[in-house]
C-alpha cells in the first residue's frame, strides 16, 4: 500500500511538472506577441490618431490629410510639415 501512495505521488508531481512546463511556454508565446517590433515597411503613410481625429502623414511629401472619427466623414487636407514643397 505505501508504494502505491510514493508511485501515486510521483505521478502527480511529474504531471504538476509537465503542466507548469505547457502553462509557461504559453505565456512566453503571449509575452513575446505583446513585445513585438513593429517591422518596417516600404509604406510611406502613417495614421496618428489624437482625441477623435485621424491624421494620415506622408512620410515623404509632408502632406497631412486628417477627418474625425466617424464613418460619414471625408479626409481633408492639411498642412505640410515639410516646407520644401
Amino acid at each position: 500500500m505505501e508504494k502505491r501512495k510514493n508511485g501515486i505521488f510521483i505521478f502527480l508531481g511529474i504531471s504538476i511538472l509537465i503542466a507548469g512546463g505547457f502553462i509557461g511556454g504559453g505565456l512566453s508565446d503571449v509575452a513575446d506577441s505583446i513585445n513585438q517590433q513593429d517591422e518596417e515597411t516600404d509604406d510611406s503613410y502613417r495614421l496618428i490618431v489624437q482625441e477623435g481625429t485621424l491624421y494620415m502623414y506622408d512620410t515623404v511629401t509632408g502632406q497631412v490629410w486628417r477627418k474625425t472619427d466617424t464613418p460619414d466623414s471625408e479626409w481633408e487636407a492639411d498642412e505640410y510639415l515639410i516646407d520644401d514643397y
